[in-house]
């Protein structure tokens, strides 16, 4: 397109010298001069526009693009938080017992917090199209962690629900031996508790790591196509608390 526009202008410019030169063959030289100053000046003054132009779509591209890994990189710092404290404070004191599925509880509490915006972040595909893939697993173990948080407090619910039942009916006492209890509730629940629960402790370890594996991915890029740009810092500041449980 731009040198079809050249080869234009060229003929333009060729077709208004003849005419000068064809008009007034004795002041040719200095029409000529004139001309071409005012040829010279006017392909200076658009080359200068184009070019303002062209910096200035770039600025905003790039702009954009920071933009879009800083978002990123905040979504990641908030999913971080989130993992971690639920590591710390919900999972953590209970992940070697053997009965941790009748002893976890429901959380009593979900935060909202943003999902990575994968689309703008397309232009990775160019670049960096492996940690543009790394983002998106990193993003669906946050939603498959969520989403396990929310069965097993829904399942855990119906566990109390049937173990209040046998209570009142005095089939058990309010403090049994967890294998008494696994066979009053059935199977049907208590199983599905465990597969849960052992779910939700695998796909938590795998979200933290694909997280750390991620953030640093971003400020290294960050870096590299963005220098100067600072990258945000991680910090736990939310803690997911545990809903005690007798058994």
């Amino acid at each position: 397109m731009a040198s079809r526009r050249a080869v234009i202008a060229a003929a333009v410019v060729a077709f208004l010298t003849g005419i000068l030169i064809g008009s007034d063959p004795v002041n040719a030289p200095r029409l000529l001069i004139e001309f071409g100053g005012i040829v010279v000046s006017t392909f200076v003054g658009a080359w200068a526009a184009f070019r303002l132009q062209t910096q200035t779509e770039e600025a905003k591209t790039r702009a954009g693009n920071a933009g879009a890994l800083r978002r990123a990189q905040f979504a990641l710092v908030e999913q971080f938080n989130v993992l971690e404290t639920l590591r710390r404070g919900h999972l953590g004191p209970l992940r070697a017992d053997p009965n941790r599925d009748l002893l976890l509880g429901p959380l009593a509490f979900f935060y909202e917090i943003p999902s990575i915006d994968l689309s703008s972040l397309a232009f990775l595909l160019e670049s960096s199209p492996n940690r543009l893939q790394t983002l998106l697993m990193c993003q669906n173990l946050w939603n498959s962690v969520i989403g396990l948080l929310r069965q097993q407090s829904r399942e855990f619910r119906r566990y109390q629900a049937r173990m209040d039942e046998a209570v009142r009916a005095g089939l058990m006492a309010p403090r049994e031996p967890p294998q008494k209890i696994r066979d009053l509730v059935g199977p049907e629940i208590t199983g599905a508790l465990r597969t849960l629960t052992d779910g939700l402790y695998e796909k938590l370890d795998q979200a933290l790591e694909a997280n750390e594996t991620s953030f640093n991915n971003l400020a290294q890029q960050m870096t590299l196509q963005f220098p100067g740009e600072r990258p945000l810092k991680r910090e736990v500041d939310r803690v997911v608390t545990r809903t005690p449980v007798d058994t």
